[in-house]
């Protein structure tokens, strides 16, 4: 029996430079949602979207500036997500961890790609004129980090909850510097995220105005695919007031991110395939920790940041059942980006 499959959108901090490179070059339903989302940003940003993440550079290069990052990451996962559907994965539900709440909402009919980038291009901008700069910390290991290092956490915030021991702390560089000794003392494992700014933070509330008057210019319209909310857990339908959508928007980028929490009500109704829609695997790495050792339910991602994306894609279809007929151009379809664009 075919498990209700949902499709998880991940946020800042999952992103990476050349994220998606070979299936770019090698998929032609991918490259060609991933042009169309190229144009409407590039008179946004100045720029293309794909000459600043697939130029010259491997992986390790820093990919972290916010006006580059936020409509990066829409534009991936909602063109990762196009061409999943296209071959027939479609989701039963679309859960979205931060700025992959936006994503979900336009793969959720929501919102018009052209509406998503624009938002996220514009509040990008406002983040980078108003807000001061911060470290984004992951923390695995210290389920009660509150506790255990209480005396370093004044000025920051645990930000998001992943799963029993996997924790995100956010605080102005200054502040989160001292614990960051403390955990390498300790022998903690930690990782300093790809995101200067603190989202899910009260460094943020001062944004509260700007942030809704730019979430007053979209249309937001009936979902066509439930969304489930990693701040509080609900599953939201078409049937919700779409004027909810501005102040839900808000209290995703400012409240922490309670992915385990989420994780776990869904499971308490029934099992289900949670698919990782992001370009790093993060998502899928959190469900596998999740998940109680009897569950039915299962788990795989898209795309991750260990390279052969196509075998990763290919694979993540044929374990939902379905064959990739769009993309079966693949082996003689491999133009390279450095060749030119795709013909529509």
């Amino acid at each position: 029996m075919r498990l209700p499959l949902v499709f998880m959108f991940s946020g800042q901090g999952s992103q990476y430079h050349q994220m998606g490179r070979e299936l770019y070059d090698r998929h032609p339903r991918f490259r060609l949602w991933m042009e169309h989302c190229d144009e409407i940003a590039a008179p946004l940003i100045g720029g293309s979207l794909c000459d600043v993440l697939y130029r010259e550079g491997d992986k390790g290069q820093p990919f972290d500036r916010l006006l580059h990052t936020s409509p990066a990451l829409v534009a991936f996962e909602f063109s990762l997500a196009r061409v999943l559907i296209e071959a027939g994965a479609k989701p039963d539900y679309l859960l979205g961890y931060s700025l992959g709440e936006l994503a979900a909402a336009i793969v959720g009919e929501a919102l018009t790609i052209e509406q998503g980038i624009g938002f996220a291009v514009e509040y990008a901008r406002l983040v980078e004129a108003e807000s001061p700069s911060a470290t984004m910390l992951a923390v695995v290991g210290v389920p009660d980090i509150e506790t255990h290092y209480a005396d370093l956490l004044a000025g920051c915030w645990v930000t998001a909850r992943n799963f029993d021991r996997h924790l995100v702390v956010t605080g102005p560089v200054e502040a989160v510097a001292p614990l960051r000794e403390a955990l390498a003392r300790d022998g903690v494992v930690h990782q300093t995220l790809a995101v200067k700014y603190g989202f899910h933070t009260g460094m943020h509330s001062t944004l509260e105005a700007p942030f809704m008057a730019l979430a007053d210019k979209l249309d937001f319209a009936p979902l066509r695919t439930p969304m489930v909310s990693c701040v509080d857990g609900r599953v939201y339908r078409g049937d919700r007031d779409p004027r909810d959508w501005m102040r839900r928007m808000w209290t995703t980028f400012r409240q922490p991110v309670e992915f385990g929490a989420t994780v776990r009500s869904l499971l308490d109704e029934g099992d289900f395939h949670f698919l990782d829609v992001g370009p790093s695997g993060t998502l899928a790495t959190f469900v596998k920790y999740l998940l109680p050792a009897d569950s039915a339910s299962t788990f795989g991602d898209a795309i991750n940041s260990f390279g052969r994306d196509e075998r990763t894609y290919r694979s993540a279809l044929q374990q939902i059942g379905v064959n990739d007929a769009a993309g079966a151009a693949y082996a003689s379809g491999g133009a390279s980006y450095s060749a030119g664009r795709a013909s529509r």
